[in-house]
């Protein structure tokens, strides 16, 4: 089936991680670049859906997997754009499904950003009341400070003097 998406099988040697290297025959260079994308688009969907039920812990585990298969779509990406008049040759209705495929993996990276974004605003939220909490927690503490005769007094600001001739 000349339109289904296949694994890419070439690899580069690098010190990070082996890199994406797309197959010469256009055709099949294609079908490996809708795995990858494929490969992300299913990547970002569970993460969104791990950030919209708050699944902290499957959302850290899958950090490594998005950057693996990140980095592939953009080693792919580059790739084929530098081979785009070469491409030009490969089969019609894989360029179709390549731009479907690509307009919506578009749709589903602006819902995951959209998430992501609720998340760091939902965080930041939160270390804000934590802070306020930790204030409010010091400024009660205060509240009752006892004098220099033994009686609470309230919070006017005692001094403590250092008698340095002892």
């Amino acid at each position: 089936m000349p339109n289904k998406p296949t694994q890419p099988t070439g690899v580069e040697s690098n010190k990070e991680k082996p890199r994406l290297k797309l197959s010469r025959d256009p055709n099949k260079a294609m079908q490996e670049m809708m795995f990858t994308i494929d490969r992300l688009r299913t990547t970002l969907i569970e993460e969104t859906n791990a950030l919209k039920d708050a699944d902290t812990q499957s959302f850290m585990l899958m950090q490594d997997q998005k950057l693996d298969v990140a980095r592939d779509y953009l080693d792919g990406m580059h790739q084929l754009i530098a081979r785009k008049d070469e491409l030009k040759t490969a089969d019609e209705s894989l360029k179709v499904n390549l731009e479907n495929m690509r307009i919506e993996f578009s749709d589903i990276a602006h819902d995951n950003y959209a998430a992501l974004n609720r998340m760091k605003n939902g965080m930041k939220r939160l270390g804000d009341r934590i802070m306020e909490a930790a204030r409010e927690t010091a400024r009660k503490e205060k509240q009752f400070v006892y004098g220099p005769t033994g009686y609470l007094q309230d919070n006017t600001g005692g001094t403590i003097g250092v008698n340095e001739s002892a």
